[in-house]
């Protein structure tokens, strides 16, 4: 008897380490896939989150009589007109500054090649790290308007997938969760697969449409105070700051970097210099603690190391892109995570530090 309770025992041991050994094995294919498969999954993923919050605006045009397939695309040409004439604004400006990146670099080389000289002198064994130093100067910034071209030339080859995607999305995506609502087997299954769908669509439309007005308000703010400070092209790093806050605490960082080179180009006091990036970080500072909190509410509030690491997962995978469309991604996650009950209570590991004292005791 207590042979084969034993023998039972380890089969159930062995089937237990099996079955974990599967999830790691299709963990690691889903990677796979995602990394391998982005030149189509990037555009589905961007356009599916443009339907999201667009897809209320073409159901209102129903109203009028306006049918879905003229309504995605009225809906469609007002985002590319908008797309196309920010562009048009900001070419100019931001042409200019890429020219000026080499003098960017020539100021720091030479506002760190001082001390390095008399460094040296003092301690020869230095003059390799300084050496390293002052090429790190020179790269940095060419690094960050690079990367930037980079991403603004995958935006220009995928735009026209995403266009079409859209368009579909908002066509017949209605149609496509009715007919999974539909086969589902059961009432119960039905009702909550309306319920997670309409969770997913609601909750990551206001991530979306608030998000983007935080970042807008933000990019203006950043825009008067550079304007304040008289840093030429004041609009074009209200648009930079705009855009970047879409990656939350790594695209503000990549902000800073770019508004101090700025301002070893605008000024020559280290003060004023400082002041440059030192604004946008008050700015930043105020929207991050307040304004964010306020509109969002702790529904939205997740664990920020959370956050970071999921956002590099997904920059690692899917670049610059993967970096934006991080957290609406994590949000559906979550949602996902809720309802299918996914990953069971640890769903509540993605919860931030500043949640009402009743959540956190649940």
């Amino acid at each position: 008897m207590n042979t084969q309770m034993e023998i039972n025992n380890g089969a159930d041991v062995e089937s237990g380490h099996a079955s974990k050994t599967l999830k790691i094995l299709a963990l690691l294919a889903g990677v796979y896939t995602l990394y391998f498969a982005q030149t189509l999954l990037v555009p589905v993923c961007v356009a599916g989150f443009i339907a999201l919050f667009s897809s209320p605006i073409v159901r209102f045009l129903l109203i009028f009589k306006i049918p879905r397939p003229l309504g995605a695309v009225l809906v469609i040409s007002a985002l590319l007109v908008g797309v196309v004439y920010s562009l048009g604004l900001l070419a100019d400006p931001a042409s200019r500054w890429l020219q000026v990146v080499p003098q960017i670099t020539e100021r720091l080389s030479s506002e760190v090649a001082e001390p390095l000289k008399s460094l040296r002198g003092s301690v020869g064994a230095a003059s390799s790290e300084g050496e390293s130093i002052e090429q790190a100067v020179n790269s940095t910034f060419q690094g960050v308007f690079s990367v930037l071209a980079e991403t603004t030339m995958l935006f220009a080859v995928q735009v026209g997938a995403i266009i079409v995607i859209t368009y579909f999305f908002l066509v017949f995506g209605d149609e496509l969760m009715r007919n999974t609502v539909r086969a589902q087997s059961s009432f119960a299954r039905k009702k909550m697969t309306v319920v997670m769908f309409q969770a997913i669509q609601n909750d990551v439309s206001r991530y979306v449409l608030v998000i983007s007005l935080i970042n807008v308000g933000l990019g203006v703010a950043t825009a008067a105070a550079m304007a304040a400070l008289g840093v030429e092209d004041a609009m074009l790093w209200g648009a930079l700051a705009t855009i970047l806050n879409f990656a939350p605490y790594v695209g503000p960082m990549l902000l800073v970097v770019i508004l101090t080179g700025v301002g070893f180009i605008e000024f020559y006091e280290i003060f004023y210099v400082l002041s440059v990036p030192g604004a946008f970080l008050v700015l930043n500072f105020i929207e991050c603690q307040f304004v964010t909190p306020t509109l969002l509410g702790h529904r939205f509030n997740m664990n920020p190391l959370l956050v970071v690491l999921w956002m590099f997962a997904w920059g690692w995978l899917w670049g610059a892109v993967g970096m934006l469309i991080a957290i609406p991604l994590l949000v559906c996650f979550r949602i996902l995570a809720t309802h299918l009950d996914l990953v069971g209570s640890w769903v509540k590991v993605l919860n931030g530090g500043f949640a009402p004292s009743h959540e956190a005791s649940e």
